[in-house]
């Protein structure tokens, strides 16, 4: 602008001629002309700087979203690595509980084949408890015929004794021919008595036996009783190792699918942590790619500016 002014102020020649003060009118459109093309070059310019700092403030914005989104994934990344970590640790820790019951499903089926065994073993004594108080009980009917025996034995004895004894009298009184039979008489007392001690002797003999065998049959309906006792708790241990073992065989499906579902979840974990690198890498590629536009933007504007200044001085 200055140039232009110097140029207006210049004392001309006042002989000069009208064709060189029509050169000069046109040379002074001219001037004017080009001043209002600079003026709105360097409004175009101004506008365009404004432009581009609205975009550098955009890109710095996007730098700045995309550094804070970066910092955002990677701790989603350190998360999902904690993430991982304690899902291996839980499936470690599943599977030894896993081995864990299984090794107890195996106890709780030796268990169970125990008392099955000792059920069969106790139902055997039971049986053979309950055939020998039968076979007690025959004895003792068996010794009460024989008492009933012994007794009429007894009885033909004294009987016999008695007859042996009258015998005797009648012998006597037969004199001389009675001796003989008296002899034969008082031998059939002498059995007769011997007969009747024998028997008391056996009646005694018979009455300890029979205490003893209802001492026996007693004790053995006491063991028959206890032994249906035990029969009725072992059923019991019976049916709370077989709930045990249903309870054992549903926690193994039970831990078997969350096994499985801990494998799919590993699996879908491995998927989404690299989907979260894929992204950490596009993230970082937009920030270092916003950085290099943000840095151009900004040489674009020094550059602007430098000809917005320069356009200043021609005005």
């Amino acid at each position: 602008m200055g140039f232009f002014k110097n140029n207006t102020s210049t004392n001309l020649d006042v002989n000069l001629t009208q064709p060189s003060k029509n050169q000069d009118s046109n040379v002074n459109t001219n001037q004017r002309d080009l001043s209002n093309e600079i003026s709105s070059l360097k409004n175009k310019t101004d506008q365009v700087d404004s432009s581009i700092k609205s975009i550098i403030s955009s890109a710095s914005s996007l730098v700045s979203y995309t550094e804070s989104q970066n910092k955002e994934l990677k701790n989603a990344k350190d998360m999902l690595s904690n993430f991982r970590s304690n899902m291996e640790d839980l499936a470690i820790n599943i599977t030894n509980v896993h081995i864990k019951v299984l090794d107890t499903d195996k106890l709780a089926d030796t268990g169970l084949n125990s008392i099955n065994n000792l059920d069969l073993s106790l139902a055997d004594l039971e049986d053979a408890f309950t055939v020998s108080t039968s076979t007690v009980n025959a004895l003792v009917s068996k010794l009460e015929s024989v008492n009933s025996i012994t007794d009429s034995i007894s009885q033909i004895a004294a009987q016999t004794n008695l007859l042996s004894l009258n015998a005797a009298i009648e012998a006597a009184r037969a004199g001389e021919a009675g001796k003989g039979f008296s002899v034969v008489a008082g031998e059939v007392r002498k059995l007769a008595e011997n007969s009747k001690l024998a028997v008391q002797s056996i009646t005694s003999i018979l009455e300890e036996i029979k205490v003893d065998i209802l001492k026996a049959s007693s004790a053995m309906n006491s063991g028959n009783s206890a032994l249906s006792t035990q029969h009725n708790s072992l059923e019991g241990a019976k049916n709370s190792f077989s709930d045990i073992k249903t309870s054992i065989d549903d926690a193994t499906q039970e831990i078997t699918t969350c096994i499985e579902n801990l494998t799919t979840a590993s699996e879908d974990k491995d998927n989404v942590i690299s989907l979260v690198d894929n992204i950490s890498t596009v993230f970082e590629e937009h920030e270092s790619l916003s950085k290099e536009i943000a840095s151009d933007l900004h040489s674009q504007d020094n550059s602007l500016k430098e000809i917005s200044n320069s356009l200043g001085k021609l005005l």
